[in-house]
């Protein structure tokens, strides 16, 4: 991804989602510029263009990704049900699209982290 930065080492994280195998998971989250400034507010409003990427990883030491999920905030408008993020699923290699919504499992998820604009924090933090 050019212009992108990793912003969050691998991070163990509890089962908690029904896609996920396995008890415990990693990630790797990445973030364009407009979305890393937001990342380290308290209370984050993404601007319009802000993109979010995590890559799951089963185990610590992976090098490639399990999947790749990717956030992208659209302009207002777009889609108010999701606060206007279009949310993507992508295999590990990054070549398929598997799903691409903007009402779905992504936003229904999502709506416990709206106070936050739909991002949740856990993995944002440094």
């Amino acid at each position: 991804m050019p212009n992108e930065r990793n912003v969050r080492f691998e991070e163990e994280k509890p089962q908690k989602n029904p896609h996920e195998k396995g008890n415990v998971t990693f990630t790797r989250i990445f973030a364009n510029s407009l979305a890393e400034q937001e990342i380290a507010k308290e209370k984050s409003v993404f601007p319009v263009g802000s993109v979010i990427v995590r890559e799951k990883l089963l185990n610590k030491d992976d090098t490639a990704p399990e999947v790749v999920t990717v956030m992208v905030k659209r302009q207002k408008g777009f889609s108010p049900k999701t606060g206007n993020w279009e949310f993507f699923v992508l295999d590990g290699k990054i070549e398929n699209v598997q799903q691409r919504e903007t009402v779905g499992s992504c936003s229904k998820c999502h709506t416990e982290a709206k106070e936050n604009d739909w991002v949740f924090r856990p993995y944002l933090k440094k």
